[in-house]
This record gives structure tokens, sequence and C-alpha cells, in this order.
């Protein structure tokens, strides 16, 4: 069996991983139900939909510790399991009391986004409750965090088979079980858990207690600089990498039309986003059951090669003839797939390695603000840029400047790594040590 999938023969990991799957592969079906039900009912307001997301998740991130950081773990994510089911259904009661509306899926959208930020942080500061070793540790992020890269890739095929049988509306529905579902797996394993990280945080009351919560996340990074610089990266590499996979590839294909082997339109746009996908999870695979003799040089490898996929993928159309076009952007894609988990699956074994209990949620729940700040402002100067010098231009600049962070990091580590070796630099914590 690989590394990866070794935590699963533990019951409790296997409990909460099965309801981590079916939440996820739901997520994704709300993201795919919501935009069509936006497009629906306010055509061209579709983008409030996805806008408001990064605004809640901005606020969420900023405050919301004052309130998350009082809960214990599991109590934080069996709330936000079952508030998220509520705010899922919201929109189908409303669809058939007095029609859908606009107002109802923003609502909805936001109260999941903000949600998120309370799930997301208390699951990750539990994963060293539920294993102990540093390499199980690592092959469990590289599993959980391969549950979201495949609900991605699966979620529009579970989709378009659910369109056959019910109601774009009733995906709100399967989405709503699906939480429900995950929230009696973490119930069910509560125990393990919950773990040394019963107490929730004592804070001091009033303000003082209220700019302690919100400032926690950024006086953690600052106490472990090695650490926090590679959170804050990632964080804001999330930017340029939703433009060119989520915006530049769409308008690419409405564009260019590839076509390969009958395949075109919306098939080509799938089998691009589907070659992601692929190349997504095996990376995951592999960064999850390797580990790396110079781990954090690595990680930065991981980037270069993404920021290779993506530019490849934008100079394929420039380069080469329309019936080669296809194959050569799936090859980009699969590339760029790739690269991703081996920077993130070893940032995030590091990052519960170095803190510990609720400073793991706090770090990460600041990462995640960072992470929507960096998407909100870089799909706003996408949009200029689509507008100044099109699709494609946008789409090797995003891929160029993630290939130039990857080379200047990878770099950058080899060299503190060499220092570490002949002793001439003090120890830092590197991922995978």
């Amino acid at each position: 069996m690989l590394p990866v999938f070794r935590p699963l023969k533990d019951r409790a990991v296997l409990t909460v991983w099965s309801g981590l799957c079916t939440s996820t592969i739901g997520e994704d079906l709300f993201r795919v139900a919501s935009v069509w039900l936006a497009v629906e009912v306010a055509g061209n307001m579709v983008g409030l939909v996805t806008g408001v997301q990064y605004v809640a998740m901005l606020v969420a991130g900023l405050f919301g510790g004052v309130l998350f950081d009082r809960w214990r773990p599991v109590q934080a994510m069996l709330v936000s399991r079952w508030w998220s089911a509520a705010f899922c259904m919201l929109p189908v009661v409303g669809y058939y009391v007095s029609g859908l509306s606009i107002t109802l899926l923003i609502i909805s959208s936001v109260g999941l986004a903000s949600l998120r930020m309370a799930f997301s942080p208390a699951l990750q500061s539990t994963v060293p409750t539920l294993v102990r070793d540093r390499d199980s540790q690592q092959a469990i992020n590289g599993l959980f965090d391969a549950t979201y890269r495949i609900a991605r890739l699966v979620g529009p095929m579970v989709a378009a088979l659910l369109h056959l049988f019910m109601p774009v509306i009733h995906f709100l529905s399967a989405t709503a079980f699906g939480f429900l579902v995950s929230g009696a797996a973490i119930r069910a394993a509560r125990e393990r858990l919950e773990g040394g990280l019963s107490d929730p945080v004592r804070m001091k009351p009033g303000l003082g207690g209220a700019w302690e919560a919100v400032t926690a996340g950024f006086r953690l990074m600052l106490s472990q600089p090695a650490t926090g610089a590679t959170l804050l990266v990632n964080a804001i590499m999330n930017g340029p990498w939703m433009v060119a996979l989520n915006l530049a590839i769409a308008l690419i294909v409405t564009e260019y039309r590839p076509t390969f082997l009958g395949f075109g339109d919306l098939a080509a746009y799938a089998l691009v986003m589907g070659a992601y996908g692929v190349g997504d999870v095996s990376g995951n695979i592999v960064a999850g059951s390797v580990r790396f003799r110079r781990p954090l040089s690595t990680m930065f490898l991981g980037y270069v090669v993404m920021g290779t996929g993506f530019s490849w993928l934008a100079l394929s159309v420039w380069l080469l003839p329309a019936s080669m076009l296809l194959p050569a952007m799936m090859i980009g894609g699969l590339l760029a797939g790739f690269g991703g988990p081996f920077y993130f699956v070893p940032m995030i074994t590091q990052m519960q390695t170095v803190f510990h209990g609720h400073a793991i949620a706090r770090v990460f729940r600041l990462r995640l603000v960072v992470m929507a700040a960096a998407m909100l402002v870089s799909s706003l100067i996408a949009t200029w840029c689509f507008e100044l010098m099109g699709a494609v231009a946008t789409q090797l600049g995003c891929g160029l400047l993630i290939l130039v962070v990857g080379i200047s990091g990878h770099l950058l580590c080899r060299r503190i790594e060499r220092q570490q070796r002949r002793g001439g630099a003090d120890p830092m914590p590197t991922p995978g040590e």
C-alpha cells in the first residue's frame, strides 16, 4: 500500500476522511449549482456570488478568531458543519416559498465561505492528535489534501450525472446532506480528534482579548519566520494560480477553440481541466508518500513545475498549429497540476510540527485570509489584464511569475540548506524534518 493511504488503516482516520470526502464533493456541487442558478436568475451579476465569498473569507478570517478561538476544535468543526447544511438549504426553501433570488444565493455563499474559516483551521489543528509521528502526519496531510483535489476533478462529473435525476436546485440539498454526513463522522471520531486539545483558548475579556485574537496569527508567524514565510508565499501565489487555472484557460478555449479527435468547445475545456486534475492528484500521492532529503528547496521545485506548465500552456497557443493545440494545453495542465502538491503537503506538515494546538488553527486562518485577499486582488487585476493584453499573455504572465518565485525560492533554500550542513547557520526548521 502506498504510504499516503496507510493512515486509512486507522478506523478514526477512515471515519473522518470518509465524511470529508462527502462534504468536499458536496461543496463542489454547490459551486457548480450556485453559478448555474445565479446565471439563470441574475445573468451578468453572477460574479457577485464568487466575489462576495472572498470578502466573507477576509472578514471571517480576520475577526472570526474572537469567536472561533473560544471553541474546542471539534466543537468548531461540528457547529460549522450543521450551519453549513442550513445555509445550503436556505435557497432551496426560498425556491419553494417565494422563488429563487440572487440575494438568497449570495447569503448562502457568504455563510459557507465564512464557516469554512472555522472548519479548515480547526481540522488542521486536530491532525497531530489523529496521528503522532511525522511520517504519518505527512501521509494524512497528503490524503486530506488529495480529497479536495479529487473533489475538483469528480465534482463536475457528479453534477452531470445528478442532472439526469434531479433539478439543479437540489444539488444544494445534496450538498447539505454531505455536510450532515461529515458532521456525523466528526462526532463519531470525537474522542480521538479532541486528544489533548479539549480546552478552548483562554482569552482576556473585552477589547484586549478581541485584539489578541485578531493579531494572534501574525504574532505566531513572526515567532517562526521560516515557516511563516513559506505559508505566506503559498497564500499569495494562490492569486496568480486562480487566474491561470479558473479564468484564463476558459477564455483561451473560448477564443481559440482548440479541437482534437472531435473534442471541442466545452469538451476541450473539460479535457484541459481534467488533465490538471489528474496531475494534481498524482502529484499529491507522490508528495504524501515520499520524504524528501532537501524538503525546503524541493517545495519550491513544485512551483517551478507549476509555472512551467502554465507558461507552456500559453506559449503553445502562439507556437503550435491548431491541430496540436489541445494536446499541448493538456500537457501544460498536467504539469501545472503535478507541481502544486509538492509545495502544499510539506508546508502543512511543517506547520503542524512547528506550531501546536490552537496555534495551528490561528496560523492557518491567517493563511486563508491572505489567500482570500490575494485571490480578490488578482481577480480584479486579471480583468484589467484581459482587456489590455488578452488571455494568453495574462496566462503567460501568471505562469512566469510562479516560475520565478519557484526558481528564486529553490536557489535561496538550497543555499540555506548547504549552510546548515556545514554548520554555518543556525538550524532552521524545514518541512520533513
